[in-house]
C-alpha cells in the first residue's frame, strides 16, 4: 500500500503541474509562448501533447484510486468486529 501512496503523490503532484502549464482560455500559457516551427513545440502541438499527458496522468491516477480503494476495504474485511468477538 506504501508503493501505492508513492505513486499517487506522484501522479498527483505532475497532473497537477501538467494542467499548471497548459494553454488558459486567455490564449497564453506558462511555457509554450510557440516560436519554434516544429508542430510538436508550436501552440497547438504542446497544446495537443500536453493534453495527452494530462489524460494518461489522470487514467492512472483514477485506476491507483480505484486500486487503492479495494485494498483497503479489503483490509478492513479481515478485522474482527466488536459483535464477532468472543466475550471473555
Amino acid at each position: 500500500m506504501g508503493i501505492l501512496l508513492f505513486i499517487h503523490i506522484l501522479v498527483t503532484l505532475f497532473l497537477i503541474g501538467i494542467v499548471l502549464i497548459q494553454k488558459n482560455d486567455g490564449g497564453s500559457s506558462l511555457f509554450a509562448s510557440g516560436g519554434s516551427s516544429s508542430s510538436m513545440f508550436n501552440a497547438r502541438g504542446t497544446s495537443n501533447m500536453l493534453t495527452k499527458v494530462t489524460w494518461f496522468l489522470a487514467s492512472i491516477f483514477l485506476i491507483d484510486c480505484v486500486l487503492m480503494a479495494y485494498l483497503a476495504s479489503s483490509d478492513i474485511k479481515k478485522e474482527e468486529t466488536v459483535v464477532e468477538k468472543p466475550v471473555e
